[in-house]
């Protein structure tokens, strides 16, 4: 009997704690919400499950409070009471007396000794200060018995039926020891290292039943491999779930009056990372509501609204998570951070006029490095961003911080969805298998050697560099930093270059061979390779041999390669890309996978819509709806094949096809019969020849005739509906079609990237190719709204957006800025000019969201 109470005593303490997780957050909801009676009922019902369980397992103490607690609850919900913000602060320090009954019921299964005294009579006195009840009259008198007994009939029914609700709950979920999972997922990481090695075996056997077998397997495995993934994964309301009740009583400590408004709680993580991210994240949110927010006086003087906005929002994005924490608050103090810096001799007085805004912003992540005034209970010792930061690095993530004066701050961090199985690059130096996270890789160069154009590798400050798109790409040589013999002669071959990123510094890796991408399972290294900064962990390769995981963070570290170099480098390459801006502009490159269909046909999609390349067997085509389709990943993928819209001739299927995989709101596969390269080409494509719908243009590359796809128009033409399902627009379609847009874009790659989607939205578009001709179009039609890019040969976006804010009849209209990627000087220097919103042009989703909030603003 002993041990079957012990396991309902561990039952309880498990759902409590749930349970009162919950409760800190659904209080301060109510506090803001006193109306609310569903919250209030969720709450009476989360205590009174409480203190039933409580009296059951004879927890005087744990009842007593839970019992008085229930009594103030049942009082607000009959209105016998009014909510006051004493009541739930009263409240609070009742379940926070809980928890801590609880904690010591975990450790010791005993209450332990806390004093519930005062808490009990502040909640008693609480309860039995009612209202005076109303005089009723002699019939009502006589009817009160019976109309209680209903009353209670109606509670004891309704109670019945939020216990048949509780057992269809608890038959869903079952509570499940993490040492149990942690294994399954290793089994599952040993099966994936078996898959790999099979999948490796089929590809130099031909028999194509075994090779439709293992695809299957592949399939299944993978599948597998994400539903175990999936049992490690927590939601991140888990650590959000904290901060309510820290705004509230920070800010009321402070005096200052703060909504938190919290977004994204169900995206889910790893759980090894939920903890490592909750010091560095309470951090920032305890930052923000000290440094970043002003005082109520302050911000009324400032014209501000009273009640500032503390905002938290997580999201995935390109396989991590991103959790940003914004406030409307002063901003970081820019020239207090360089005032310290040059007081603390970090910087010179000329460096401190010449450092970049970045550089700048990167100085509070040092240690003991602080512009607070006076130390505080909550800041002010420098000890913090700093820690921040390392926390973080240790997990693979990154920080980033942007600020405007008087407007706020917005800190975004982005970590890796789980560290147990990742997607690498394999590459070799000498004959050693290296792998590179997908999250520190950029791109993939190869320099030849034998093109007498090709400039090649460079020193600069006495360092390698390789010319990249303008700019100069500190090098690398792997073989050099581990002391590996090459196979390769340095200057007959040609040479192969990853770019890579760890956090702001980034750089290009010299090594032998490039290999396949593929998802590994990470193995903890021993006790002494622990200690090299150099890696991160180890695989087993499909050939059974072990490749090293590389940290690119660390690999910089144990090199020559010092950070004032690196900034000596990015300087010399700023004031060359500064004198070349005007020619790099016109000579604007954009990337594109090279593809073919059928023998003779060879097509281009832009890169930036790509976010998967797949081979797959053709016998895992099926077909829904009359569609093809095949299971991918545990989704149905639809597929679309571009014989079906652009009149090729179809074809019959190889054995073996290609796919590539678009995510434009949800992802849909495109089938092709091989993809060539990923080549750059220029910007300025032939639009006139092939006219035709889900078409950009055209462009001579590697000696084909290559026609460039249009993504959206081509999933317009296939799925009518795509676009009206998937985006939940606030205007309707007949506001749409009613508003007119002027698109300012010298580019026809982007040009005809643009129009498509805003077309695809219900928008009437009109387009100039520069700011001149624009204001001639505005002269002649009236339009809603701008839409410009910023860097075109006549009139850039900067000199005709003052030239409209110049014009009586042009000064309240809105303008939106498309660029390929915007930094704070150019949102700066747009403010000057007159931009309302600045949005990265190939980012439909947010352009959309953001051009109807333009479009509302300026309606009222």
């Amino acid at each position: 009997m002993t041990s079957e109470i012990d396991r309902i005593l561990g039952d309880f303490i498990v759902e409590s704690q749930e349970n009162l997780e919950r409760l800190d957050h659904e209080f301060v909801a109510l506090e803001h919400d006193p109306q609310n009676s569903e919250l209030l009922g969720s709450i009476f019902r989360t205590i009174h499950t409480i203190k039933g369980s409580a009296g059951f397992l004879n927890l005087t103490n744990l009842e007593q409070i839970s019992h008085y607690a229930e009594d103030v609850l049942a009082k607000l919900r009959d209105h016998s009471l009014t909510l006051t913000t004493e009541m739930i602060t009263t409240l609070l320090h009742a379940i926070d007396s809980i928890k801590a009954i609880l904690v010591n019921l975990e450790k010791t299964s005993e209450e332990g000794d806390l004093d519930v005294l005062d808490i009990v009579m502040e909640l008693k006195s609480i309860a039995e200060n009612v209202k005076t009840p109303p005089i009723l009259s002699a019939q009502a008198v006589e009817q009160a018995p019976e109309h209680e007994n209903n009353v209670l009939a109606q509670e004891l029914k309704l109670s019945e039926t939020l216990e048949a609700s509780g057992s269809s709950v608890e038959d869903t979920r079952i509570h499940v020891d993490v040492h149990l999972l942690d294994q399954l997922m290793n089994m599952t990481g040993e099966l994936v290292l078996s898959r790999n090695q099979i999948v490796q075996f089929a590809n130099i056997i031909e028999q194509r039943n075994f090779r439709i077998v293992v695809q299957r397997m592949n399939v299944v495995v993978s599948e597998l491999q994400e539903v175990v993934m999936k049992t490690r994964m927590q939601p991140v309301k888990k650590v959000l779930g904290i901060f309510p009740r820290l705004v509230r009583d920070m800010s009321k400590l402070q005096g200052k009056e703060v909504m938190l408004v919290m977004e994204g709680q169900n995206t889910e993580l790893d759980r090894t990372l939920i903890e490592s991210i909750k010091d560095p994240l309470t951090h920032l949110v305890r930052n923000a509501l000290d440094h970043g927010i002003e005082s109520p006086e302050v911000r009324k003087q400032l014209g501000k609204s009273v009640t500032a906005v503390l905002t938290i929002k997580a999201y995935h994005e390109g396989g991590q998570v991103v959790i940003e924490i914004a406030d409307d608050g002063a901003g970081i103090a820019l020239e207090k951070v360089k005032a310290r810096a040059i007081r603390e001799r970090l910087l010179s007085p000329q460096q401190a006029e010449e450092i970049s805004e970045r550089d700048l912003m990167n100085l509070i992540f040092r240690p003991g490095f602080s512009t607070a005034e006076t130390v505080t209970s909550i800041s002010g010792r420098g000890v913090g961003m700093d820690v921040v930061k390392k926390n973080l690095d240790k997990i693979g993530g990154i920080i980033d911080v942007q600020t405007v004066k008087a407007h706020g701050t917005t800190i975004k961090i982005r970590i890796p969805i789980t560290l147990a199985i990742i997607p690498v690059l394999i590459i070799k130096s000498g004959d050693h298998p290296f792998a590179i996270p997908q999250v520190n890789l950029e791109e993939l160069l190869m320099i030849q050697t034998d093109d007498p154009e090709e400039k090649g590798v460079e020193l600069v400050h006495g360092a390698e560099v390789y010319r990249l798109r303008g700019e100069l790409l500190p090098l690398l040589r792997l073989n050099t930093i581990l002391c590996l013999p090459s196979h390769k002669p340095e200057t007959s071959e040609n040479i192969h270059i990853v770019v890579v990123s760890s956090g702001d510094t980034r750089y290009g890796l010299i090594i032998d061979e490039v290999g396949d991408t593929e998802e590994i399972v990470v193995k903890p290294l021993s006790t002494h390779i622990r200690q090299l900064q150099c890696y991160d962990g180890a695989t087993i390769m499909g050939d059974g041999k072990v490749a090293l995981i590389l940290n690119i963070g660390g690999l910089l570290k144990i090199t020559d390669l010092t950070m004032e170099t690196l900034k000596k480098i990015q300087q010399s390459g700023r004031d060359e890309g500064e004198a070349k801006h005007t020619l790099a502009s016109k000579a604007q490159q954009q990337t594109i996978v090279l593809f073919r269909i059928g023998p003779h046909e060879y097509y281009g999609v832009p890169l930036a819509f790509v976010v998967r390349l797949e081979k797959f067997s053709a016998a895992l085509i099926e077909y829904s709806g009359g569609r093809e389709v095949m299971q991918y990943r545990q989704t149905i993928l639809p597929l679309l094949r571009l014989e079906d819209y652009l009149n090729i001739p179809r074809s019959p299927d190889a054995e073996m096809l290609s796919l590539i995989v678009f995510a434009i709101e949800k992802q849909i596969g495109l089938v092709v019969s091989e993809i060539l390269d990923t080549v750059e080409i220029s910007a300025q494509i032939d639009t006139e020849t092939f006219q035709q719908k889900g078409i950009l243009g055209s462009a001579i590359v590697q000696g084909h005739s290559v026609l460039i796809l249009d993504v959206h128009g081509l999933i317009e033409m296939a799925y009518p509906t795509w676009y009206k399902k998937f985006f939940a627009s606030r205007l309707t379609e007949d506001e749409r079609k009613n508003t007119h847009i002027l698109l300012v874009e010298d580019s026809s790659f982007f040009l005809n990237i643009e129009k498509s989607y805003l077309e695809a939205a219900g928008y009437q578009i009109i387009t100039a190719q520069h700011g001149k001709e624009a204001l001639e179009k505005l002269e002649q039609t009236p339009v809603d709204i701008v839409v410009t890019d910023i860097d075109m040969p006549v009139c850039n976006g900067y000199e005709f957006t003052k030239t409209l804010r110049s014009h009586e009849q042009w000064k309240t209209l809105p303008v939106m800025a498309l660029t390929a990627l915007s930094g704070e000087k150019d949102r700066e220097k747009g403010r000057e000019a007159g931009i309302d919103e600045y949005q990265i042009k190939l980012n439909r989703d947010e352009v959309l969201k953001a051009l109807e909030l333009l479009i509302l603003r300026k309606r009222g």
